[in-house]
């Protein structure tokens, strides 16, 4: 008798049919638009150990069970190692420990950069203002803020103030970096941005749809976009907004569907499996950035709308 093996009988062949992309269709990997600017952290960090500095450390502060709060920790930890940053998670049993945490940081020398993983209280009422994850983000001083979410950093975004050191300014403020790296992969794209024209002025004419307003990424791009120069519909479960020339406008009469019919770019952001973006409202040469953790968009769909540019995840 032959003898008993562990080794599984020969699977057979699957074949797997390739999708036919519509003329001009394309769909872009975010990470080869991410590398030259991984290149340049670690030619940096390779520069300062070459001095005997040690690298920057950022800290993490995780306060929840969110399985989405865990899964980004760890996503960061493995980013920081593969370009020479120091990592250090710090795991908080009580929540109400996270400000005491926070200032400990703060304040610490060695400390170059902080992240804190929300939702910690979500929504949940605070003596120091709307909610205490808002307060928790004020609280982080600007010079560790690496999400660009404290007081300072978010009222100079929506004022449109691009640097910290006026009137100097070689100090260029920290933005939110979800938001961020969908700026950078939008300028990119030819036919989204037009670095012809003067700063501030680079999406003159283009009009854009953000579907979900959250504040670490929805509601600081729209700014951001609008910043450069673009008609920008923010959409909410309950409210559609226009960020236009500075200037936040209520929307009367608009709907989901006529936004995203006149957008040239369409970013969607909704956080939940069950929601998808009806691929009949995406008009032929729209560019659409799916920034959820889940697909909001059925990709064989709008791939065969001639001359979609489509990223899956940033």
């Amino acid at each position: 008798m032959p003898e008993e093996t562990n080794t599984p009988p020969p699977s057979k062949p699957t074949t797997t049919t390739p999708l036919i992309l519509a003329p001009g269709a394309q769909k872009i990997d975010a990470g080869t638009i991410a590398q030259p600017f991984r290149t340049e952290i670690r030619a940096q960090i390779a520069k300062l150990k070459s001095q005997s500095i040690d690298p920057p450390l950022l800290v993490g502060l995780l306060a929840n069970s969110d399985p989405a709060a865990k899964k980004y920790a760890e996503w960061t930890g493995r980013a920081c190692t593969a370009d020479g940053i120091r990592y250090e998670l710090r795991e908080i049993g009580d929540p109400i420990d996270v400000e005491a945490a926070l200032r400990e940081a703060n304040d610490d020398p060695r400390v170059h950069g902080i992240i804190v993983y929300y939702p910690i209280f979500g929504q949940v009422e605070s003596f120091s203002g709307e909610s205490q994850d808002d307060y928790l983000r004020d609280t982080v001083s600007h010079k560790c803020d690496v999400e660009g979410l404290c007081h300072q950093y978010r009222s100079n975004l929506y004022r449109n103030v691009r640097y910290v050191d006026y009137p100097s300014n070689t100090k260029k403020c920290v933005l939110p970096c979800t938001a961020l790296s969908v700026v950078k992969i939008l300028e990119s794209i030819e036919k989204c941005y037009d670095k012809s024209k003067p700063i501030g002025r680079h999406m003159e004419g283009k009009t854009v749809t953000i579907i979900n307003r959250s504040e670490i990424v929805g509601r600081p791009l729209a700014a951001m976009l609008a910043n450069d120069g673009a008609d920008v519909y923010s959409i909410d479960i309950d409210s559609i907004y226009l960020f236009r020339g500075g200037r936040l406008h209520k929307c009367e009469g608009e709907t989901p569907e006529t936004c995203v019919r006149k957008s040239s770019i369409v970013v969607t952001g909704v956080p939940t499996k069950s929601y998808r973006l009806p691929s009949a409202w995406i008009q032929e040469n729209t560019t659409v950035v799916n920034v959820a953790s889940f697909k909001n968009v059925d990709e064989s769909e709008i791939l065969q709308i001639p001359g979609v540019t489509y990223v899956p995840m940033v």
